[in-house]
């Protein structure tokens, strides 16, 4: 494998990638919403009526942090791949290439790869060095390099692959 492709990656990008892989964590959002509820139906059980309101209204203001979370974490590492990027697919690594960065990961030390419909995030740690991530848009990509690099991360060993469906749409942000 050999790809090599050039994109200009807006803020707007990013933080959908962002956001979208923290959507992929739903049964986050349902677990919390049960605890909450949990806490209040047992409020509500002891007669503690206020306390039963509570709990209601932080278990909400907590599920929407959780959202708001993702954009925050979106806006705080865009600034990182923001502009005109160069990604490069090989063999042996990704090489990516942005005005903030410039970064090769070698595919021996990646050991996840969270897919979304706006993009792929690799992540590597190899012991004893820091941790390594990528984000690589997939709209700039033809539907036949996205399968072929598809192809090539299920072929990878000991990496797990998150978030990925054999019907992932491809999503461009929104403009605005």
């Amino acid at each position: 494998m050999d790809l090599q492709v050039d994109y200009e990656a807006t803020t707007e990008d990013i933080v959908a990638s962002v956001v979208a892989n923290a959507a992929a964590r739903l049964w986050l959002r349902w677990a919390i919403v049960g605890l909450w509820l949990l806490l209040t139906a047992a409020f509500l059980a002891a007669g503690s009526t206020w306390f039963a309101i509570a709990a209601f209204f932080f278990g909400f203001v907590q599920v929407v942090n959780i959202t708001a979370g993702g954009r925050r974490m979106g806006l705080k590492v865009a600034p990182r791949y923001v502009g005109p990027t160069v990604v490069r697919l090989t063999d042996d690594a990704l090489h990516l290439k942005t005005p903030a960065l410039d970064r090769t990961i070698p595919w021996s030390s990646v050991n996840k790869v969270a897919h979304n419909p706006v993009a792929w995030t690799v992540l590597s740690q190899k012991v004893g060095t820091p941790p390594l991530s990528a984000t690589v848009l997939k709209a700039p990509f033809t539907e036949a390099q996205r399968a072929e690099f598809d192809a090539f991360l299920a072929r990878l060993p000991k990496v797990s692959h998150k978030g990925r469906s054999t019907n992932d749409q491809l999503v461009r942000p929104a403009a605005g």
